[in-house]
């Protein structure tokens, strides 16, 4: 059975997320006890008992995702194969350790330093009460909302897309005041549900480009090596094999829009029916269930 890994991204944490795991397995605990070494303090506290207000920043979520998606791989892989390896935004990270093209402990380093660049792009800006600075539009047609952003998107005032999710959900990203205006854009359009994410800064768009340049600086010196086991990236929704393409992809995708759906249907494309997700929530498991009928998508809470 080729079995699909999906790692999901930021949006998927919540307190208490991997206390479940860490009880159980010496594998999972293996993986936090690195994680809090590498972070230099004890993240597992923050993530088993919050406050979620802590837990939801940058700083902490990309690290906590990317060791709690570890920690079920880990126990999972013992049990189920994986044949394919693909994550969403930071889960991108997540799937090259399973690839192994990337170790844990430079995963680690590499998201720690990608959360601090990121943190520090936040636009100083008014942000509109109930709005933010990404905005999810539920909606298939993407030519629309890529005209609404061409619209209202300038050099110094932007809004781009940032995520293709599904065949339904397209996420948006960039100043407060361009985004309002794309999004009030495309409700007038006849859009009728655009919900604002709660999320500290506009993630995949022109605003993270300093984050990037400094990410093409930490990449030079971690060591990344052609996958064993066969790994999508974000940016090109495609196999990627050489390493300096992987460090690209990681680089791109930071400013550039997560190629959701078109990646999933690559693995599709390429006969995979099975899918397992490996992380905290289940918000990749709601999704593969509700736009590919007849997957074969795998409930953990039998398997861990």
């Amino acid at each position: 059975m080729k079995t699909c890994y999906v790692f999901p991204g930021q949006g998927s944490q919540s307190v208490g997320m991997g206390k479940n795991i860490y009880n159980k397995y010496e594998s999972a605990r293996k993986i936090f006890n690195i994680g809090n070494k590498i972070l230099g303090f004890d993240i597992t506290d923050l993530m088993f008992n919050g406050p979620e207000e802590e837990l939801r920043k940058t700083i902490n979520c990309q690290p906590a995702i990317l060791l709690a998606n570890l920690a079920y791989f880990f126990v999972l892989n013992k049990k189920i194969d994986c044949s394919l390896a693909l994550g969403h935004s930071i889960g991108e990270y997540s799937a090259l350790v399973a690839s192994n093209a990337l170790s844990l402990e430079d995963a680690v380093e590499l998201v720690k330093t990608r959360a601090k660049l990121m943190s520090k792009c936040f636009p100083n800006e008014k942000v509109e009460k109930d709005t933010s600075h990404m905005a999810a539009v539920l909606t298939n047609n993407s030519d629309l909302v890529y005209n609404a952003c061409k619209r209202y998107s300038s050099p110094r005032n932007i809004v781009q897309i940032a995520n293709i999710n599904s065949q339904s959900q397209i996420v948006i990203s960039g100043n407060n005041d361009a985004v309002i205006k794309a999004a009030e854009y495309l409700k007038n359009k006849g859009v009728k549900r655009i919900i604002y994410l709660k999320v500290e800064g506009p993630f995949h768009s022109e605003l993270m480009k300093p984050a990037a340049e400094g990410m093409e600086k930490a990449l030079e010196n971690i060591v990344i090596k052609k996958p064993t086991i066969p790994y999508i990236a974000n940016f090109t929704a495609d196999f990627v094999y050489e390493p300096d393409q992987i460090k690209k992809s990681l680089v791109d995708q930071i400013c550039g829009t997560v190629e959701w759906k078109q990646s999933l249907e690559r693995a599709i494309q390429n006969g995979f029916k099975t899918f397992v997700e490996s992380g905290p929530g289940n918000v990749q498991t709601k999704l593969l269930k509700k736009d590919y009928k007849g997957l074969n998508i795998l409930d953990t809470t039998g398997i861990i």
